[in-house]
């Protein structure tokens, strides 16, 4: 039973590595591809004559361009799939009764491909919104949780393999409490927006910003050495206070406490890796909100 768990398994992920590799080839391969396909599909369906159908299958590279290209693509091979599919019934000796005939089939078939093509485009869009949302926070349009846990695991296995340093920031506001309470939760959710805007122009384009949940932000700095961390969140700290300054109405003691480590060597898992830093942004509130508190990891690294 575990043998063929383990079969499935790997089947499922050769396909997810073909899905990857097709989805991050150029538009133009995947076009020649489709044409390949279509090319071929046109060859068998004329060798085998027109009392042997082949239409489903043209919607094969139809459906391929419009998922992996655009729909204008799949307008393209529709119509040439229309046409292709009219010119092999009549160069394969199929009789009419009318001239009209013929073109009234490719019409049709036409129209079927479009059909297809159109559904497949509006299911692709749904699939692309879905995904986005899954990797995405509603509010503040930040990767979420989710999505950053899945970039942390990918940067320990990327330090793990270069022997490079990276960092990780738990940023936490302080007496976000008080702005709901005082100001009600739609001059909080502005004040989310706001920390979020400043948190992403202090950073590098490389660097990622999270809300982790509620108050709560995660960033992560590749390749990115004690240093630099610190003159990094020098910039979010002035970024925040900036930001907060310029929000009105905000209550006394609002801001931000930090915990940074800088992991010279990689820990044991992405949730390690967060109870770490998450404790050390817990130390900076008991010692007094509004610090930023950098650290190596292991500390003797340093």
């Amino acid at each position: 039973m575990r043998s063929a768990e383990l079969r499935i398994e790997q089947r499922d992920v050769r396909f997810a590595r073909a899905r990857a590799i097709v989805a991050a080839s150029p538009a133009w391969q995947q076009i020649v591809l489709a044409a390949l396909i279509t090319v071929a599909l046109s060859v068998v369906d004329y060798s085998t004559g027109s009392e042997i159908s082949f239409s489903i299958f043209y919607l094969v590279p139809i459906v391929f361009v419009t998922w992996y290209v655009n729909s204008a693509a799949g307008v393209v091979f529709s119509i040439v799939s229309a046409v292709l599919w009219g010119v092999i019934d009549v160069a394969g000796g199929a009789e009419y009764a009318s001239a009209a005939i013929p073109a009234w089939n490719a019409t049709v078939r036409l129209g079927f491909f479009l059909i297809t093509m159109f559904l497949v485009s509006q299911v692709h869009k749904a699939h692309e919104r879905e995904a986005l949302l899954a990797r995405q926070d509603s509010l503040t349009g930040l990767a979420n949780g989710r999505e950053f846990d899945v970039l942390l695991r990918r940067e320990l296995q990327r330090s793990r393999r270069s022997e490079r340093p990276f960092a990780l920031a738990y940023v936490d506001l302080d007496l976000f409490k008080s702005v709901n309470d005082t100001l009600g939760h739609t001059a909080g959710d502005d004040l989310l927006h706001t920390v979020a805007a400043a948190l992403e122009s202090a950073v590098r384009t490389i660097d990622v910003v999270a809300r982790l949940g509620g108050d709560e932000f995660g960033l992560l700095f590749p390749e990115t050495g004690g240093h630099e961390a610190e003159a990094t969140m020098r910039r979010v700290g002035d970024a925040l206070r900036a930001a907060l300054a310029d929000e009105p109405g905000i209550p006394a003691g609002v801001g931000a406490t930090a915990g940074v480590l800088v992991f010279r060597t990689p820990p044991a898992s992405s949730a390690e890796a967060m109870r770490l830093v998450d404790e050390l942004m817990y130390e900076g509130k008991r010692g007094g909100r509004g610090r930023t508190l950098v650290r190596d990891w292991p500390e003797e690294a340093g």
